[in-house]
């Protein structure tokens, strides 16, 4: 069971990573186009160079919108990729001075709750998903399900992070020879090694 959220985790985190490269490549396109557009193509050089043309067909009101729900479903996937690194905020001042032993076990009471909040969150969610059904965005006139079902999306990832997190963190306290999961990725380690190398020459 454990291999199966671990495998599922791992799926979740890639998923949200390439996801996210491409909304934001499709986000930084479409920014070119619109200022392209704005200052360019209806600019008064291009104007007098082409007076029979008329640039303004080429400016899409809706493409400011298509921009702003991008960054949406963007933001609430990082969520989860910053939540699988443990890369949010965090208050260590008292579980530093804890043992190892019960710094585990505050670890599995905080994953505990970040486990309830984020089943609370998917709860929500879908409740949400089910009262904007039908209502319509202003300037693409698309369901605004798709926008909330980013809300959805987000608290499943991040419900299977906190859930193989959880369970590392129980096999840990079973086994205490088993040394505690560091919160850093492997890339981060990488990057941080030849540094750490360089300073100590």
């Amino acid at each position: 069971m454990g291999k199966i959220i671990d495998w599922l985790s791992d799926l979740f985190d890639r998923f949200s990573r390439f996801t996210i490269v491409l909304l934001f490549a499709i986000a930084f396109v479409s920014v070119l186009y619109q200022v392209f557009s704005r200052y360019v193509l209806q600019g008064t050089y291009v104007s007098d160079a082409f007076p029979s043309i008329d640039f303004s067909v080429f400016t899409f009101p809706w493409m400011e919108e298509f921009i702003r729900y991008l960054f949406v479903w963007i933001v609430f996937l990082g969520i989860g990729v910053v939540y699988k690194r443990k890369g949010h905020a965090q208050v260590e001042l008292l579980t530093a001075f804890l043992a190892k032993r019960w710094r585990r076990r505050v670890g599995i009471i905080v994953e505990m709750i970040n486990a309830g909040f984020f089943l609370l969150l998917l709860v929500k969610g879908y409740s949400m998903l089910k009262l904007t059904n039908g209502q319509l965005s202003p300037s693409l006139q698309i369901n605004m399900v798709w926008m909330y079902l980013s809300i959805l999306v987000c608290s499943i990832i991040c419900l299977a992070h906190s859930v193989a997190s959880l369970m590392k963190e129980v096999r840990a306290q079973s086994n205490p020879d088993v040394e505690q999961s560091e919160p850093q990725s492997t890339e981060l380690a990488e990057i941080e090694e030849p540094i750490k190398t360089k300073l100590s020459i």
